[in-house]
């Protein structure tokens, strides 16, 4: 059926209505996005970063853009005079990660900075995390704390250029700071083979794909310890987290075949077994041994004896590091000495 004159004026009236509105109104990404037939994200990325976006995607928003007469937002630039590092940690778990984030402080000291922290958590949420604070260049430099780095991921580094250093996590696509684990380990096992220990414990985290270390400290030890000294060596693998860290620690120190040692693969469980000890009310160092990894704060603090991986040092040395890389930089690799601490809970 045709349409009437009047319906006809009615309908120019109203296209006239919004080709007049959108000439005097700004339009919002919105109805940019609604008018392209694409995501609103996608619309905003086309005027921070379309470099992440199709050719013909693109055009289709500029098109209507200037359909629309919008005028995208002036993108304030970032103060290039700050450099901003930001660093993903196990803050919350891992005592050691709190002194290096004390040597990343104290070497940023010398220049206008920002640190960012992250937590890491569940793993894609960690690789999202990384790749958008990548294409959006909102950071300088990246310091990873033991995290294994998939290919998506390092593709972003390579292809933005990313100052990026490891630590605990030997990787060489990565520069990267490293106490050897195997070595640490090795030392432990050298001192009870010299000892007099008949029966030993290793206490330590179970396995987890996300950080080999622990496996690698268990492994070197369990190879280097000559266990035909010994009448038993056991192995106690825990989670470190779990509220029943304690009762299991406590039943592997009842009886009479009780451990005379214990190797704590992290400080953190060292503390735990210097704790059921004395519950137990065994005479440290004198009836039980213990040696800790790490050398944190806590392990000066209580006396525990530990291996030194020099945690505040390879904090700073990673920020000196990032400072220096520029986009041709080969990775390069730093290895520190482990040293083997004698405080109360061992003997010399």
């Amino acid at each position: 059926m045709a349409a009437k004159i009047g319906e006809i004026d009615s309908s120019a009236k109203a296209l006239n209505k919004v080709y007049d509105w959108t000439m005097t109104k700004r339009a919002t990404l919105q109805q940019i996005a609604a008018y392209a037939d694409v995501s609103i994200a996608t619309a905003s990325r086309c005027f921070s970063n379309p470099d992440l976006l199709k050719p013909e995607t693109v055009i289709k928003i500029r098109n209507a853009a200037v359909a629309l007469n919008y005028k995208a937002p002036r993108i304030i630039e970032r103060d290039v005079s700050i450099f901003r590092v930001a660093v993903f940690t196990r803050l919350f778990t891992h005592e050691g990660d709190t002194e290096r984030l004390r040597g990343i402080f104290n070497a940023l000291q010398a220049w206008p900075n920002e640190l960012i922290l992250y937590s890491s958590g569940d793993p894609i949420t960690f690789v999202d995390c990384v790749k958008r604070l990548i294409v959006t260049k909102r950071i300088d430099a990246l310091i990873f704390f033991g995290q294994l780095i998939n290919d998506d991921v390092h593709s972003y580094l390579e292809k933005f250029h990313v100052p990026t250093v490891m630590l605990e996590n030997d990787d060489i696509r990565f520069s990267r700071i490293l106490c050897s684990d195997k070595t640490s380990a090795e030392l432990v096992a050298e001192y009870f083979n010299r000892s007099d220990f008949k029966r030993i414990l290793f206490l330590g985290a179970r396995p987890d794909p996300s950080n080999i270390n622990p496996g690698i400290r268990l492994k070197s030890f369990r190879d280097k310890l000559n266990r035909s000294s010994k009448e038993l060596v056991t192995e106690l693998l825990v989670d470190p987290s779990s509220p029943n860290l304690h009762s299991q620690i406590l039943k592997a120190l009842e009886g009479e075949g009780r451990p005379q040692a214990i190797f704590a693969d992290s400080d953190d469980l060292a503390v735990a077994a210097f704790r059921a000890a004395r519950a137990c009310q065994i005479d440290i160092p004198k009836e039980l041994s213990i040696i800790g990894f790490g050398d944190t704060d806590t392990a000066s603090k209580l006396g525990l004896s530990t291996v030194r991986t020099h945690l505040d040092a390879t904090g700073r040395r990673a920020v000196e590091i990032v400072r220096s890389m520029r986009p041709d930089s080969k990775p390069v690799i730093e290895v520190l000495q482990p040293e083997l601490i004698h405080r109360e809970t061992s003997k010399k």
